[in-house]
């Protein structure tokens, strides 16, 4: 018996993503969460799981996972890394509309290329009133040209950008910090919390720790899911965490962003603080965005059937 099963590659993964309020997506999941206590692995909408079939001639150095859902659904075969990224780039997303003061937003982007195009696009489209973005490619391409449709996107949307070369001239006086990808610690290392304006949003979509002084420097912490502090017990910002619950002082990781948006956190912000927004689920494959992924793919005729043996 034969399967055909729908394959997305990864231009048409973001397409899709620009036909969905991807933020909205996961602000449900966070708030259902939140509101139910819904266990972080119970997801009812479908499932990922690694593809194990016979890989496509062009995915040689892709990782896939296929989304199954319910009968009578057609199978899905997507990036999982397109997947990761687009979860990524809307928590970021979200985490600076529950945040950031209203007014005027000016965004700095830290990152390699791959990731910090399309997570700038995808802010650029959901977070209201930004003016201007500084970019800053880090690691071996820093060379690299820039997607015309982003900068196609950022013109019509009225956002001005200056490209520059470090991290420190990125950030300065921004209100907004993306840093995303396998950023070098050299660049790294020229982020000073300082120069940023103040009540700046840091978001770290890295994966990896920041360097420690600007975790312990910032004014609040907060996560995507405090659910995920117990498979992050590596991350440094979750070792301060526990640490300053063992020895009884204030926790350092203030909510998580269902606390925020259900208004069920105990924080006291103050207009001026920094804020550090630490992503620990930049790693996770989240399937209700997949299954909305691949709904809108559908509706958009996206995508290419490819024929397996069925199980």
């Amino acid at each position: 018996m034969t399967e055909t099963i729908l394959r997305l590659h990864t231009d048409e993964v973001w397409r899709a993503l620009d036909a969905i309020d991807a933020v909205s997506v996961l602000a449900e999941d966070l708030i259902g969460r939140t509101v139910a206590r819904v266990d972080h692995h119970s997801r009812p909408l479908g499932a990922l799981l690694p593809w194990t079939g016979p890989r496509p001639a062009d995915a040689q150095v892709v990782d896939l996972v296929v989304l199954e859902h319910p009968p009578g659904t057609e199978t899905c075969l997507v990036p999982a890394e397109s997947l990761r990224l687009a979860g990524s780039a809307a928590l970021a997303a979200l985490a600076a509309r529950a945040l950031l003061v209203p007014g005027g937003i000016t965004v700095a982007v830290v990152g390699t290329p791959g990731p910090s195009q399309p997570q700038l696009s995808v802010i650029a489209r959901h977070v209201p009133d930004i003016s201007h973005v500084a970019l800053c490619l880090t690691g071996i391409a820093r060379t690299t040209q820039l997607e015309p449709e982003l900068l196609d996107q950022l013109q019509l949307s009225g956002i001005g950008l200056s490209v520059v070369d470090t991290a420190s001239d990125a950030v300065f006086g921004a209100n907004l910090v993306l840093v995303a990808g396998d950023t070098p610690r050299a660049d790294l290392a020229e982020l000073r919390l300082g120069r940023l304006a103040r009540g700046a949003v840091l978001i770290n979509a890295t994966g990896r720790d920041l360097p420690a002084t600007l975790v312990d420097r910032a004014d609040q912490v907060v996560v995507d899911d405090l659910a995920l502090l117990s498979t992050n017990g590596h991350r440094y910002v979750v070792a301060a965490h526990r640490a300053a619950l063992a020895a009884h002082h204030a926790p350092r990781i203030a909510a998580d962003l269902g606390q925020l948006l259900t208004g069920r956190d105990a924080a006291d912000r103050q207009a001026d603080a920094v804020v550090l927004v630490e992503l620990l689920g930049v790693w996770e494959l989240n399937p209700r965005l997949a299954v909305r992924i691949y709904q809108a793919a559908q509706r958009s005729g996206l995508g290419s059937p490819i024929h397996t043996n069925g199980k």
